[in-house]
């Protein structure tokens, strides 16, 4: 029998029992679905394509999921602002369909913003204690190693992206597929790991973090994208300010910088060097240029679109009809940077709500550090800094990459909001538990006082 024939059975037996137990536990059921949809066994088993499990599961998870808010008395989903933000980064998908250069291939975008955004939904949802936030730190490092792992693993028997001399680490799904994108991912998902590390107590468990974060700094390194080494640069550099102990941590740092730069090779070397070269105005490379070339045109597009954009998704087929319209035969690129991408495809209606969307995530974050660090709410506090990271990290990639589709944003915005509403209910229970405190002491009190206006009980008692 095809041994692929046997993963799926393996699969659809193991995973239906899992999956059917997380229909009854949603909060299990959202682990699986994230494994479901970062994994993609779809993609990986051609045969399990058909049963379109990523979809069908997360549709029935969404329906329980709805069906148990909308039972809360009072529960409104608009309340909250990053879902709200979220809602309307989508609703400005769909009015750029009909103003497209391609309406299906804008229309096919809008339902992949959808599938995002359920991504904050459930996150947002189901994510509401620490317990629960804990494990899914561990099921996104899990994510994260699994990602690592399949793509050196792929690499080491000749499946990479080739470039001239230089040899790319790439993963094993659409969501991963470039080294770029492999590479923004894992450092995307890095600093969950480290707030796990940080608030992990377990020696076992944190050498087991340690190998995981290790993994994953080594495929990063292996893709050969600058511009998620600039990221690691800024992510030692943010931890190192932000630490109790900098001389350790920056000690810690560079000892890691050290060691993995002398294990390089001379190619991968080479390219990382260029970002130097380049910063003190040496000549760019074919890659630079046309990325410039690309943010010109970028322009152009904007202004013929100014509204709603060319269309979600389609900068590319905007592009490639502009020089075709020419008489001209170019590739059909992509932006190649976050903003050119949003102005250019949702137009200004797009620009405003996606910069009302990220400030809201800005703000949850901003939320969640002014409270005074606590003991009991140390995770709370970690996975806020975290956020901080993943979000200046997600920044910079931003900055030559095209970031509005892919999940980084969604997922950041699902724990900003999921650790929010943790602190908010944790202070009200506190709240409420001080308010009970006042109200027995205010009739200790009043007891007291009574006993005070009658004489003889006093004079008995004494």
């Amino acid at each position: 029998m095809n041994l692929s024939i046997v993963l799926a059975v393996v699969v659809v037996l193991v995973g239906g029992v899992l999956g059917v137990v997380g229909l009854f536990r949603p909060f299990f059921g959202l682990l699986v679905f994230i494994l479901i949809h970062f994994i993609q066994p779809g993609e990986l088993i051609p045969e399990l394509a058909p049963l379109r499990i990523e979809l069908v599961y997360g549709s029935l998870l969404i329906a329980i999921v709805v069906f148990r808010q909308l039972s809360r008395k009072g529960f409104s989903f608009l309340r909250y602002k990053i879902f709200f933000a979220a809602c309307l980064l989508v609703t400005a998908g769909v009015l750029s369909v009909p103003f497209s250069v391609w309406p299906g291939g804008a229309a096919g975008t809008v339902v992949k913003m959808l599938q995002h955004v359920t991504l904050i939904f459930l996150l947002m949802s189901l994510i509401n204690t620490k317990s629960r936030l804990r494990q899914m730190l561990w099921c996104i490092s899990v994510v994260a190693v699994w990602f690592a792992c399949s793509s050196l693993f792929a690499f080491a028997r000749g499946d990479y992206y080739a470039l001239g001399d230089l040899d790319r680490a790439k993963g094993l799904n659409s969501i991963i597929g470039g080294p770029n994108e492999l590479a923004g991912l894992l450092l995307a998902l890095l600093p969950m790991l480290i707030a796990l590390l940080r608030t992990t107590r377990s020696i076992v468990l944190r050498i087991v973090l340690v190998v995981f974060g290790s993994i994953s700094l080594f495929a990063i390194i292996l893709t050969g994208s600058r511009i998620a080494l600039i990221g690691l640069i800024a992510i030692a550099l943010f931890y190192t300010l932000q630490s109790r102990h900098k001389v350790l941590t920056l000690t810690a740092s560079l000892l890691i910088g050290v060691l993995t730069w002398g294990l390089l090779p001379t190619e991968y070397k080479a390219r990382y060097l260029s970002v130097e070269h380049y910063a003190t105005g040496g000549q760019l490379d074919a890659s630079n240029r046309l990325r410039l070339e690309i943010w010109k045109t970028g322009g152009k597009i904007f202004l013929e679109h100014p509204i709603f954009g060319a269309g979600a998704g389609q900068f590319s087929t905007a592009y490639g009809m502009r020089f075709l319209a020419q008489g001209e035969h170019r590739a059909w690129m992509n932006p190649h940077n976050l903003m050119i991408q949003v102005a250019c495809e949702l137009g200004i209606v797009g620009l405003a709500v996606f910069s009302y969307f990220i400030w809201q995530i800005a703000l949850g974050i901003r939320f969640v550090l002014r409270k005074k660090r606590r003991r009991t709410r140390d995770l709370n506090y970690q996975m806020a800094i975290a956020c901080s990271v993943m979000y200046m990290g997600t920044m910079i990639l931003s900055l030559v990459g095209h970031t509005l589709y892919r999940p980084y944003w969604y997922l950041l915005a699902g724990f900003v909001a999921a650790n929010r509403n943790i602190v908010v209910n944790w202070l009200k229970s506190r709240k409420h538990e001080e308010s009970e405190d006042d109200t027995g002491s205010e009739k200790r009190a009043s007891v007291a006082d009574g006993l005070t206006t009658f004489p003889g009980v006093v004079s008995a008692g004494s």
